[in-house]
């Protein structure tokens, strides 16, 4: 039988927490270490219709990228949407942890596997750990990837096997450098921040889940490639894929995504 201390000791192997951003808030975030566990549900966002899910299935412990309590809060009432969604879970008993961007950073992370995925010739950190961090607990690499491609790769192929990789039902472009795509920057989720780091390392081609406009037109001025895969499209893969992992190294622990997390934007076109 595994408790809920068992289960973070193995997710802080495939993510290792001192991996995370500063600012993140990572690790059990709520619950009783000892509890065992027999159902475990991981996805992107605990929302309160996950959060429904997760208690109507007897679920232990919720393994959620997007941390609950991502500030300081004085008080918990079912005054907020958060408030809510904590007290139903203590309630029921629902443990949560939140790998974030541990698991973004990881060496079998969300970044990594994206990389991989696409088929890259070479792949390396977009920013490197500081060495006194990358000296920790066998932790290697560093925040997104550069992926380099053997043969450029025509901008029709490229963009159609990123959205393969990651199930997009649209992506954002804006396209103003080379036709052909053969050097790429990727970090998933809001990471508009390692534009300048991809600018930096003559990635022709940048890819991240969102950004603001004004990261589109600085894009632009740099004749550098942009994609934008959508938040939800970037990331919702790979916790998917952590279900199956865990449950490979979880035998007698039923492990598996929710089916209520669900990408809260839709494209609408107006028919002409």
């Amino acid at each position: 039988m595994f408790t809920t201390s068992d289960i973070c000791q193995i997710l802080g192997q495939l993510a290792p927490l001192p991996a995370a951003e500063s600012w993140d808030n990572v690790g059990l975030i709520l619950g009783r270490p000892e509890r065992p566990v027999v159902r475990l549900m991981t996805c992107l966002t605990l929302t309160p219709a996950v959060a429904r899910e997760a208690t109507a299935g007897k679920v232990q412990l919720i393994v959620t990228h997007h941390p609950l309590l991502f500030r300081a809060a004085k008080s918990i009432t079912s005054d907020t949407i958060e408030g809510q969604i904590l007290l139903e879970l203590i309630e029921a008993g629902v443990d949560v942890y939140s790998p974030h961007t541990a698991f973004d950073n990881a060496d079998l992370g969300i970044n990594q596997w994206l990389a991989e995925s696409l088929g890259f010739a070479s792949i390396s950190p977009l920013r490197p750990f500081p060495r006194n961090i990358s000296g920790q607990h066998d932790i290697s690499g560093g925040s997104g990837r550069i992926g380099v491609f053997a043969e450029p790769q025509p901008r029709q192929a490229f963009l159609e096997k990123l959205a393969t990789a990651i199930d997009a039902k649209y992506m954002e472009v804006a396209w103003h450098g080379s036709d052909c795509v053969t050097r790429v920057g990727l970090a998933c989720g809001a990471a508009a921040e390692y534009l300048s780091d991809a600018v930096q390392a003559n990635c022709d081609t940048f890819v991240t889940g969102e950004a603001r406009f004004h990261s589109a037109v600085e894009c632009q001025s740099r004749r550098v490639n942009l994609v934008l895969t959508g938040h939800f499209s970037s990331e919702r893969p790979a916790v998917v894929k952590l279900a199956r992992v865990l449950a490979e190294r979880l035998p007698g622990v039923e492990c598996f995504a929710s089916e209520e997390d669900r990408d809260p934007l839709e494209l609408f076109q107006f028919n002409d």
